[in-house]
């Protein structure tokens, strides 16, 4: 059982759930309340094959390519197929994707820390400043401490948001309005477009890309020749979970009140 199951593969899956799940889980229910009924139901059906295919294939693509030292994740895979100067670009387009991403989400953190503190104790504004300053300090001594300090804190934090988005998704199915399923129902040219624009939003709510090389790299160290087997297994656990967290999106969409619907559409129009 010990090699079939072990204590860091299910430090991993909650860190691939972890990176997969944050605020692209909580947008998710208000795209697809907004975009219909049909949105709803797609989402729950491309959910899974959309966050497992196009990841375990990343891991493949880093784990077939031979590594010269350890470590070498996804920029010494780009180098090996490509080229060096291929690789170099492709390695930059990686970072600049990924970096507007961190962008994104440091102040997403530090504005809702900084709001949820301000409503008990105002703050200045060299107060907010140096608030600001200590996230980012923080966040980064995590990293500094090592893949598996920042593992470790990751499956930390990441079992009381997936307990707590469980909870919220079985109590409110005492409240749910199933009649809101028959709403938007019909399909037409409309339904198209709120389908594209739904579909960043998921592959935004679903993706965890950037520890997939950290990922692929520590369990080719872990089991040598069968790190691919490893991912897979711990991959389906934790895609799995994540698909899961669909029904959140389903609860939150079901438990709005028919009046809200109304109102929001009066707004609308």
């Amino acid at each position: 059982m010990a090699r079939f199951w072990s204590k860091e593969a299910t430090l991993w899956g909650f860190a691939l759930y972890g990176t997969a799940v944050g605020a692209g889980t909580l947008f998710l229910p208000i795209q697809l309340g907004s975009a219909g009924t049909l949105v709803l139901f797609l989402t729950a059906l491309v959910a899974w094959p959309l966050t497992y295919w196009p990841h375990k294939a990343l891991s493949q693509f880093i784990l077939a390519a031979p590594a010269r030292e350890p470590g070498d994740g996804i920029t010494n895979a780009v180098k090996y197929y490509y080229g060096k100067r291929v690789g170099n670009v492709i390695t930059f387009l990686y970072f600049i994707a990924f970096f507007v991403i961190i962008l994104i989400y440091a102040v997403a953190i530090t504005n809702s820390l900084i709001e949820q503190i301000s409503t008990h104790y105002p703050l200045s504004h060299l107060a907010r400043i140096g608030l600001s300053f200590l996230v980012v300090v923080l966040l980064n001594l995590i990293f500094l401490m090592g893949r598996q300090a920042t593992i470790r804190v990751m499956g930390f934090l990441v079992f009381p948001i997936l307990a707590y988005f469980f909870f919220l998704s079985c109590y409110m199915v005492k409240d749910w309005h199933p009649e809101l399923l028959s709403l938007n129902g019909e399909f037409s040219t409309a339904s198209l477009h709120q389908i594209w624009l739904s579909l960043p939003v998921m592959v935004f709510a679903f993706s965890h890309t950037p520890i997939i090389s950290t990922f692929s790299v520590a369990q080719r160290e872990a089991h040598g020749d069968q790190a691919i087997s490893s991912c897979e297994r711990i991959m389906r656990w934790a895609y799995l979970v994540i698909s899961l967290s669909v029904l959140f999106s389903f609860s939150v969409v079901i438990y709005l009140s028919l009046t809200r619907i109304f109102t929001r559409r009066r707004i609308k129009d």
